[in-house]
C-alpha cells in the first residue's frame, strides 16, 4: 500500500507522444485500472489530477492504457449551431453536464457538453476502437474544464461498479492505515465526525460523501467537491456557500474542490486502504444534552443502514458513463449488493453511536465512548 498523500504537488509528465511532438502526459492508476491524459497544456493535467488524486495515483506514462483521454482548448470548440440542436439530449436531474449528441456511428460517438447550463460547449469526441476520448474545453468558460475531470471519474466508476466495487453514502477517515465509516442519513453527522477525527485525532481524510468498497474490502474516497457544514472552521472567502432545503429546514453548506479543502483546512489525503470499522450515527432530540452512548452495531441495524447507505440511484448515474464517453455504461447496481456489503462490513468492528443532541455533535466528547469499542481509533491519537 502506497503511502498516503495529499495531492497537492503535480505529478504532470512530458512524454513524446507522436513523432516530432511533446505534450505533458500522465497515467491515473486505480485499482489496476488506467487512464492516460494527453493535453495540450500541463494545467489541465493539473486540474484533473488534483480531483481525482487521490484515490488515483498519478504516474509517468508506461506500457498500453486502458483508455486515454486527449484534453485540448479552442476559443469555440463547438461547431454548427448546437443552441437549438434537436438530437438526444442527458441532462441529469440533480445537475451537471448537460449532453448533446451530434453524431453515434460505427463505433464513433460525437456530442456537445456543458457543465452548467449558462455554460459555453465543449466538444467530446470518442472513438471505440481507438479507446480514445477528445474533449476540446472552450478557453473562455472555466467552467467547462469540469468535464474532463467528470469523463475521468466516469471512466473508473464504471468500470469498478461493473466489477464488484459498490458505492455508498458515508463519510470516511483512515485511522492507523485501516478505514474507518461513518454511516447515517442526511443531517446525521457523517461529515462533521469524519473532520473532527481529522483535526483531533490525527486521521487522514478518505472522503466527505461518498466512497467505494472493493470486493476485497478495499476503500476508496470517490473524489467530489466536498460540502461542508458553515460551523466548520472553513476560512471566510473560501468555497461557495449554498442553502439547500431538507425536510423543511434550511441548510447552509460550504463547497469547496478537493485542492481547496486539502489547503483551507490542512487536511491530508489518503489512497485506498483496507476495511477497518464502522460508525452508525444516530441523533437524538434532546435539546441541550450532552449525553453519548456507544454500543456494538447490531446485524439488523447494519442491514438497515446499508440498504439506505447503497440507495443512491442519482449518485450512481451521475458517476457511471451512461452514454459510453468512456467505453463504458455500466449502472445498475447488482441484485446481491446488500448482501456482498453486508458480508464485508460485518466481519469488522461496528458501533451504533447515539447523541442526544445534534447542535452538540461538533464539541461533544465521542472519542472516549467510541474507545471503549474501538480502541485501536484514538490509540495513536495526537
Amino acid at each position: 500500500m502506497s503511502e498516503p498523500q495529499t495531492g497537492d504537488g503535480p505529478a504532470a509528465r512530458t512524454a513524446v507522444v507522436a513523432a516530432g511532438s511533446r505534450q505533458p502526459v500522465l497515467d491515473l492508476h486505480l485499482a489496476k485500472l488506467c487512464l492516460r491524459l494527453i493535453a495540450s497544456k500541463e494545467d489541465a493535467l493539473r486540474d484533473v489530477e488534483a480531483m481525482l488524486s487521490p484515490p488515483c495515483t498519478a504516474q509517468p506514462p508506461t506500457g498500453t492504457p486502458d483508455w486515454t483521454m486527449r484534453i485540448e482548448e479552442a476559443l469555440q470548440p463547438a461547431t454548427g449551431d448546437e443552441e437549438t440542436f434537436e438530437g438526444p439530449e442527458l441532462v441529469f436531474p440533480q445537475g451537471g453536464p448537460r449532453l448533446s449528441v451530434v453524431d453515434s456511428t460505427a463505433g464513433r460517438l460525437r456530442l456537445y457538453g456543458r457543465y452548467l447550463p449558462d455554460g459555453a460547449a465543449a466538444s467530446i469526441d470518442t472513438d471505440t476502437a481507438a479507446k480514445t476520448t477528445r474533449i476540446v474545453l472552450p478557453t473562455r468558460d472555466k467552467s467547462a474544464a469540469r468535464l474532463a475531470d467528470w469523463l475521468a471519474k466516469g471512466f473508473f466508476a464504471s468500470r469498478l461498479l461493473g466489477t464488484g466495487w459498490q458505492m455508498l453514502h458515508a463519510s470516511a477517515v483512515v485511522v492507523a492505515g485501516q478505514a474507518i465509516l461513518f454511516l447515517a442519513g442526511q443531517r446525521g453527522g457523517k461529515s462533521t465526525l469524519a473532520h473532527r477525527a481529522c483535526a483531533e485525532l490525527g486521521a487522514m481524510f478518505l472522503a466527505d460523501d461518498l466512497i467505494l468498497l472493493g470486493p476485497d474490502g478495499t476503500v476508496a474516497g470517490w473524489p467530489a467537491r466536498v460540502c461542508l457544514p458553515v460551523d466548520l472552521p472553513v476560512p471566510h472567502g473560501v468555497g461557495e456557500v449554498f442553502e439547500r432545503i431538507v425536510d423543511g429546514d434550511v441548510r447552509r453548506r460550504v463547497r469547496l474542490t478537493p485542492p481547496e479543502h486539502r489547503q483551507a483546512l490542512g487536511i491530508g489525503y489518503s489512497p485506498p486502504v483496507p476495511l477497518g470499522a464502522v460508525i452508525n450515527i444516530a441523533l437524538g432530540a434532546n435539546s441541550g444534552s450532552s449525553s453519548v452512548h456507544a454500543s456494538p452495531l447490531e446485524r439488523d441495524a447494519l442491514t438497515s443502514v446499508v440498504e439506505k447507505a447503497l440507495d443512491i440511484p442519482s449518485q450512481r448515474h451521475f458517476t457511471s458513463d451512461l452514454l459510453g464517453l468512456t467505453g463504458s455504461g455500466n449502472t445498475a447496481p447488482p441484485t446481491d449488493a446488500t448482501s456482498s456489503v453486508l458480508r464485508l462490513l460485518s466481519r469488522k468492528p461496528g458501533v451504533h453511536l447515539t447523541v442526544g443532541d445534534p447542535v452538540a455533535l461538533p464539541t461533544v466528547a465521542v472519542w472516549r465512548e467510541l474507545s471503549a469499542i474501538l480502541p485501536s481509533l484514538t490509540a495513536g491519537a495526537r
